[in-house]
């Protein structure tokens, strides 16, 4: 089985969406449920199976295809929009690609813009298998072609900390926004998988937002 982790500057092109799924009231979509998860293609290419950040096994039924999702029998970060469980099978209504950043050193990266973006929340997963973000960033359509926004992680130190066993590692989240204007606001996730680093290692992620450069820290 192949994990699919795109490394590096990712473009937003395709990522960027809208949620409109959720209805109150006693409709289909009031019982609908979201979820970041790892999710699985079959042989045709189309999602099967997710495990949820709080290791809950699914099964999609029917299984549920997206144009990003291009190799059979691999594993995908997404966020999953799915209905009711029941003997942990559901059905999914929708599933939309999630960046998945691992960090670039930053003496190694080519792209090092850090073009401000909104910071919705950042948290570690229940699994603590990835670090999330929810981002808000401006788009719209350029007239040229070759114009591309981007996202992008950089690791910019990591250091010893007092207790001489873990470690600190600063990082930054590097934004570009290519040439493409900022119209209008949309909706981006991106996970930072968490698998290389070790219980009491503390991370501190630096973005610039519009309302200035702030800094979250984590500890493992």
């Amino acid at each position: 089985m192949k994990k699919q982790i795109i490394i590096g500057f990712l473009a937003l092109t395709a990522i960027a969406c809208r949620h409109d799924y959720y209805e109150t009231g006693d409709s289909a979509l009031s019982y609908l449920h979201t979820e970041f998860v790892d999710a699985t293609t079959n042989y045709a290419q189309a999602f099967a199976s997710a495990i949820t950040d709080d290791n809950t096994s699914l099964t999609l039924s029917p299984a549920i295809a997206a144009k990003w999702a291009t190799t059979p029998d691999s594993t995908y970060r997404a966020m999953l929009y799915y209905n009711k469980v029941e003997n942990g099978i559901t059905e999914p209504i929708a599933i939309k690609r999630v960046l998945t950043l691992k960090p670039t050193l930053i003496s190694e990266a080519k792209q090092k813009n850090t073009d401000p973006l909104t910071l919705e929340s950042a948290w570690i997963g229940k699994n603590k298998k990835y670090l999330n973000l929810s981002l808000i960033i401006k788009t719209g359509i350029a007239d040229d072609e070759k114009a591309i926004q981007s996202v992008g992680l950089l690791q910019t130190v990591s250091r010893l900390q007092k207790n001489g066993t873990s470690k600190a590692y600063y990082f930054t989240l590097a934004h570009n926004q290519g040439g493409v204007p900022a119209y209008y606001s949309s909706k981006v996730y991106a996970s930072i998988p968490l698998s290389t680093y070790q219980q009491g290692d503390s991370l501190y992620v630096t973005i610039n937002t519009y309302k200035g450069v702030v800094t979250k820290t984590f500890k493992l």
